[in-house]
C-alpha cells in the first residue's frame, strides 16, 4: 500500500519498461513463457499500472503494490504479479517489479522486472533494487 497516496485521477498512466528491464529480465519471462502466456501477463501488468491511481479501481490501496520510496513528483514501489493461465497467487509467485512514478509526467517506468530466484546471491532484495533504481534513475536521490 503506499502510505503517500498519489491524487486519484480520470486520466491513465503512461507505462513503459526501461532499457534495463527489458535487457536483464524481460527478455527472460518472454522466453520462459512463451506465446499467449506471456502476452496475456504484460498486457495486464500494464492495463493494472496505467490504473494505478484511477477511478474507482485503485491499485495503490491494495496489498499488491508497497510503496518504497517517495520525494516530491517520484514515487518508487514494488508490484506484485501473476503468471497468466497458472493457480499460483501473485504474492506467492516471486513474481515481483519495481516501478517509477513521475506524477507531474503522468508516467510510470518499469526499472526492473524479476522473480525472486533471479536476485544476485550477494546482495538483499532491497540493496539490489536501490542500486538498480540509482542507475537507472540517479537524480532520485534514493539512499
Amino acid at each position: 500500500m503506499f502510505t503517500h497516496q498519489l491524487a486519484s485521477s480520470a486520466k491513465l498512466f503512461q507505462v513503459y519498461f526501461t532499457d534495463y528491464a527489458v535487457r536483464h529480465f524481460l527478455k527472460d519471462f518472454r522466453k520462459k513463457y512463451k506465446g499467449k502466456q506471456w502476452q496475456l501477463t504484460e498486457a495486464a501488468i500494464l492495463d493494472d499500472l496505467s490504473h494505478l491511481a484511477h477511478g474507482s479501481y485503485d491499485l495503490q490501496k491494495t496489498q499488491q503494490v508497497d510503496e518504497l520510496f517517495q520525494a516530491d513528483e517520484f514515487w518508487v514501489f514494488k508490484y506484485d504479479f501473476r503468471i497468466a493461465k497458472t493457480n499460483v497467487s501473485a504474492k506467492a509467485s516471486g513474481n515481483r517489479l519495481i516501478g517509477v512514478i513521475n506524477a507531474k509526467m503522468n508516467r510510470i517506468d518499469i526499472a526492473v522486472i524479476y522473480c525472486k530466484t533471479n536476485l544476485p546471491k550477494n546482495a538483499s532484495e532491497t540493496q539490489f533494487i536501490k542500486s538498480v533504481v540509482n542507475e537507472i534513475f540517479p537524480k532520485l536521490g534514493w539512499r
